[in-house]
C-alpha cells in the first residue's frame, strides 16, 4: 500500500471513530408517558360551588390529557417535562385561545399548559433539580402542594435524607410606586426581584427502624409581591415561618402517620401568625381489604392558618387524604374545582375533620372504596349558631378493562350541617362516570 493511501486510511478511521463517539455522546433515551381522563358529572353543587334552595341539577363532560416526555442523557442527567391539555367541559368553545378551551364543535383551540419543565442532575453526592417542578410539603399538603419554579438540592444517606430548596412563587412588577406598609418608605415595584413571593425550604427524615421514621421540616415564605386594590398598588407583607415534625410507624398491623406544624411570623404588617395544624392517620388490613382513617385540626380566627398562594390563588391546603368529593376537594376535579372546604384555611375559620374509608379489591379487575367524612369549622366567624359543616358519604368502583384502561363510577351525598341552616339549602350530591387510560 502506498504511503499516501495509508495516511488516507488512518484519517478515515479516525474520522469514523470520532463520529461514532460523538453520536454516542449525543444519544438520548426518550421516555414518554401520560394519561387520558374523561368523566361525565351530574349533580347540584360541583359545577357552581353554590349552596341554595331548589338547587338546579347540572350535567357536563370533562376531559384532560397529560403528556410527559423525559430526555435522559445518562443515569445522571435528564430533562423532565409534562404538558396538560384540558377541555373544562365539552361544548365550551372552538377556534379560540385560552386555558381549557376547545371543547365545542370545530375544536382548533390553543390550550396547551406547561406543568413540569426541569433539569434533574442525579449524582451520588447530590441530587439537583432546577426549573418548574412538582413539590409538596411533608405535612400532607396543608401548606403547599403544586408546581413551582426553583432549585431543590437533596441527598440520601443510609438511614436518612435531607433536602434544601429555594422557590419563587411570584415576581410581580407594577408600573407605579407604592408605600411599604412596614416603614412608610416609597418603593419602586417596576424592577424584577423586588416584589416577590419566595419560599426557602429545609426538610429531613430519619429511619429509626423499618417500622419507624421521623421527620422535621422548616419552610419560610416571604411575600412582598404586589396586587391591585382598586387604582392603588398594594404590597403584601407576609413573613411566615412553618416549623413542624412528622412521623410514620407500624404498630402491629396498623400503619400510623401524623404531624404537628406550627406557624409564626407576620400575616401582614402588625398581624402575627399564630396558626397550627395537627394530623393523625391510620391504615390497617380488615376482612381482606384496608381500613383507613384521618383526623385533621387546623386553627382559625386570630390563629388563622396560612396556605401558600400565587397569582392563580391557593396552591396548597387541599386535604386529599380524606377522599371527599364535596366536603373537601375532589381528586378528580380539574378546572372545575369546588368544595365546602377548598383549603384548610377555610376563609380564616380553620377546620376540624375526621374521615373513615375502606378499600377492597374483589379480583384482578374489580375494586372499590367507601368513605365517610365529618367536618366543622374551628372558629365560627359567622356566628351561625353551629360549627358543624356536614357529613359526606361516598363510594367508588372500578373495572380494569385492560392493563391500561379503567372504567369507574364515583358518587357522593353531603348532609349539610346546621352551620348552613340559615341558607335552607338542598343537600349537595354528585355522580361521576369515569374513563382512564394510562400509558
Amino acid at each position: 500500500m502506498k504511503k499516501s493511501n495509508k495516511k488516507l486510511l488512518v484519517v478515515a478511521i479516525a474520522t469514523a471513530l470520532t463520529a461514532a463517539s460523538a453520536g454516542s455522546a449525543l444519544a438520548l433515551e426518550n421516555q414518554f408517558n401520560g394519561a387520558f381522563t374523561t368523566f361525565f358529572d351530574a349533580g347540584n353543587f360541583a359545577s357552581s360551588g353554590v349552596l341554595q334552595k331548589d338547587a338546579p341539577n347540572a350535567n357536563y363532560f370533562v376531559q384532560r390529557v397529560r403528556l410527559g416526555y423525559t430526555a435522559k442523557a445518562d443515569d445522571h442527567v435528564k430533562l423532565v417535562t409534562k404538558f396538560e391539555f384540558d377541555y373544562n367541559f365539552w361544548g365550551n368553545g372552538s377556534y379560540s385561545v385560552g386555558r381549557g378551551q376547545g371543547g365545542a364543535i370545530g375544536a382548533d383551540s390553543v390550550n396547551m399548559e406547561t406543568k413540569h419543565l426541569y433539569l434533574d442532575l442525579n449524582y451520588p453526592i447530590l441530587n439537583t433539580k432546577i426549573g418548574m417542578m412538582p413539590y409538596n410539603d411533608s405535612f400532607k399538603g396543608v401548606v403547599f402542594d403544586g408546581d413551582m419554579a426553583g432549585v431543590l438540592l437533596s441527598h440520601e444517606y443510609n438511614k436518612a435524607s435531607v433536602s434544601a430548596g429555594f422557590f419563587r412563587f411570584n415576581d410581580a412588577t407594577k408600573d407605579a410606586d407604592t408605600v411599604d406598609p412596614t416603614d412608610g418608605r416609597q418603593q419602586d415595584y417596576t424592577r424584577l426581584g423586588h416584589a416577590t413571593n419566595d419560599m426557602f425550604s429545609l426538610d429531613a427524615k430519619y429511619n429509626v427502624s423499618k417500622d419507624l421514621s421521623l421527620g422535621a421540616a422548616y419552610y419560610y415564605i416571604k411575600d412582598n409581591s404586589t396586587n391591585n386594590s382598586g387604582s392603588d398598588v398594594v404590597a403584601n407583607h407576609v413573613k411566615i415561618h412553618n416549623l413542624g415534625v412528622n412521623a410514620a410507624a407500624n404498630v402491629g398491623p396498623v400503619a400510623l402517620s401524623g404531624f404537628f406544624l406550627k406557624q409564626f411570623g407576620d400575616w401582614a404588617a402588625n398581624v402575627d401568625a399564630k396558626g397550627y395544624a395537627v394530623n393523625v392517620g391510620a391504615k390497617m388490613p380488615l376482612a381482606g381489604g384496608t381500613l383507613r382513617s384521618e383526623f385533621l385540626y387546623v386553627t382559625g380566627g386570630d390563629k388563622a392558618f396560612y396556605v401558600a398562594n400565587g397569582p392563580g390563588g391557593t396552591e396548597g391546603g387541599q386535604f386529599y387524604d380524606a377522599e371527599m368529593i364535596m366536603l373537601g376537594r375532589d381528586k378528580y376535579a380539574t378546572s372545575i374545582d369546588n368544595a365546602i372546604i377548598y383549603d384548610v384555611n377555610n376563609g380564616g375559620r380553620g377546620v376540624a375533620m375526621a374521615a373513615l374509608g375502606y378499600d377492597y379489591t374483589f379480583n384482578d379487575k374489580v375494586s372499590g372504596s367507601v368513605n365517610a367524612g365529618f367536618a366543622a369549622v374551628a372558629e365560627d366567624k359567622t356566628q351561625a349558631g353551629s360549627d358543624y359543616l356536614g357529613t359526606e358519604i361516598n363510594a367508588e368502583a372500578y373495572y380494569k378493562l385492560t392493563a391500561n384502561v379503567t372504567l369507574g363510577a364515583r358518587a357522593g351525598y353531603l348532609f349539610l350541617g346546621d352551620y348552613f341552616k340559615a341558607l335552607d339549602a338542598d343537600d349537595p350530591y354528585d355522580v361521576k362516570l369515569i374513563v382512564k387510560y394510562n400509558f
